[in-house]
């Protein structure tokens, strides 16, 4: 008996001093719908990466992935590693229905871009992804699955079940880009769980996302040209940037490039070029390819085009478009404006030379559930919780606007604008900022890294012709 007292105590005293490196893996299990009593439950998968420092005491950080409908459990080798990690956990939860949390049709994504292979129009990629939705919505179905359920009101309430879950009594947000709309709705919903927030690439509730998109886009690719243009050097090698990529767009409506691509026929049109730029404002090392990009299609030099589109490829086998859908049908159609969407694509210089890229797809998520969210979601969300708000200068898809305007009804927030980089801003002197912050944030952080002149290294290779 003594013996087995023993062993007991044993196994006790390792649960409670866990090794500098351990990494605790778990499922929580959730409603689909709390809304439904009847609801199904979801198996969610978690890590918790604990603080290398096993005495530290301090509030842990939870990982809040972008997207929508990103995998978050992808994340652990970039985290195992990392400073802030030093002496805070890191939590990781994949959200519902994505990763390795019952993700729902994981092949949309594969479908979606062998659709970009072949050289459909607007309407003719509408018809095309009419089917592939369909068909997914088919295996949901018989699958049981309530789509009502996919929301970041859902997704937030999720988190705080992991906190209670865990034992935190308070944790620190850290969520980028769809990861902030995510953190913004658990301080709404959750105040008092939470510490501090660090968020970048602002997608806050109160966002004209859908009307916006394209403009948002555009901006950014026209203010990157004009950076060439301004930089002697860049503009001696890629001279009259815009008029080129405006000619080369047109160009490929009735001429298209043929590419082999991974083993298969690639034709690419111009909603196609039209995401290779956009994945390339992604961050500064893309940005400073984009006029080479515009030379290689100008001049059909297919090895570029072909290492471009595998940033494309990558991109679709992660994120869940299902989840997607889910959460942009229910929190952003109900204040789409077709009125302001319309007028904002005649300003349009890129769109008025492509007229079939005037539908972003809305008859598809009209059609993909019908739930739509209450004006909460559509509005901006008033918190003292002390946050830190980053945003790029170059940020195509989250401006800087974003950001100015939610922290307008933020008692306790911070601004950080690095004005050369993109979306993505997991830069030294962003971390070094949160670091401060996490600390203390009941202070203003130093921030003057990030206001240090950074341009752009641009691309200047000679490309064979």
């Amino acid at each position: 008996m003594r013996t087995w007292i023993i062993l007991i105590l044993a196994v006790l005293l390792c649960a409670c001093n866990t090794s500098p490196n351990e990494v605790i893996d778990g499922i929580l299990e959730v409603p689909e719908n709390r809304n439904d009593s009847n609801s199904r439950t979801l198996k969610l998968v978690y890590k918790v990466l604990k603080a290398k420092k096993p005495d530290s005491l301090k509030a842990p950080i939870v990982y809040l992935q972008g997207g929508p409908g990103g995998a978050t459990l992808i994340m652990e080798e970039f985290w195992k590693d990392h400073p802030l990690r030093n002496d805070r956990d890191i939590v990781l939860m994949d959200q519902r229905g994505t990763g390795a949390s019952e993700a729902n049709c994981i092949e949309m994504g594969a479908a979606i871009f062998d659709m970009m292979r072949q050289d459909l129009d607007n309407a003719g990629e509408i018809n095309a992804l009419k089917t592939i939705f369909s068909e997914c919505k088919e295996t949901m179905k018989n699958d049981g699955v309530d789509l009502a359920g996919y929301n970041s009101r859902e997704n937030a309430a999720d988190f705080e079940d992991l906190r209670k879950a865990l034992g935190y009594k308070k944790w620190n947000l850290f969520g980028p880009s769809y990861g902030s709309k995510l953190g913004l709705t658990i301080m709404r919903d959750f105040p008092n769980s939470i510490r501090s927030a660090v968020l970048a690439g602002i997608f806050s509730p109160e966002t004209d996302f859908i009307n916006k998109y394209f403009r948002n886009f555009e901006n950014s690719l026209l203010s990157v040209l004009e950076r060439c243009e301004k930089n002697e050097d860049c503009n001696n090698r890629y001279p009259n940037l815009k008029e080129r990529l405006l000619k080369t767009m047109k160009k490929l409506e009735s001429d298209p490039l043929d590419i082999y691509y991974e083993g298969k026929p690639f034709v690419l049109n111009p909603q196609d070029a039209l995401s290779l730029f956009f994945m390339s404002l992604y961050n500064r090392e893309a940005i400073a390819n984009i006029p080479v990009l515009i030379e290689a299609i100008e001049n059909r030099q297919f090895e570029f085009l072909v290492n471009a589109l595998r940033g494309i490829e990558n991109i679709s086998n992660i994120i869940n478009f299902s989840m997607s859908n889910s959460v942009l049908t229910y929190e952003e159609l109900p204040f789409y404006d077709e009125a302001a969407m319309v007028e904002s694509l005649k300003q349009s210089e890129i769109a008025v030379n492509i007229p079939q890229y005037s539908d972003l797809g809305i008859e598809l998520m009209n059609n993909w559930h019908p739930y739509r969210a209450s004006e909460i979601e559509n509005q901006a969300v008033v918190s003292e919780i002390p946050t830190l708000m980053v945003s790029g200068g170059l940020d195509h898809v989250t401006p800087v606007s974003n950001a100015t305007k939610a922290l307008k009804h933020l008692k306790n927030g911070y601004e950080v604008i690095f004005p050369d980089e993109g979306h993505s801003l997991f830069n030294p002197c962003f971390f070094q900022i949160a670091e401060d912050f996490l600390n203390d944030p009941t202070q203003r952080p130093d921030m003057a890294c990030s206001s240090l002149s950074n341009p752009i290294e641009w691309n200047l290779a000679i490309s064979s012709k």
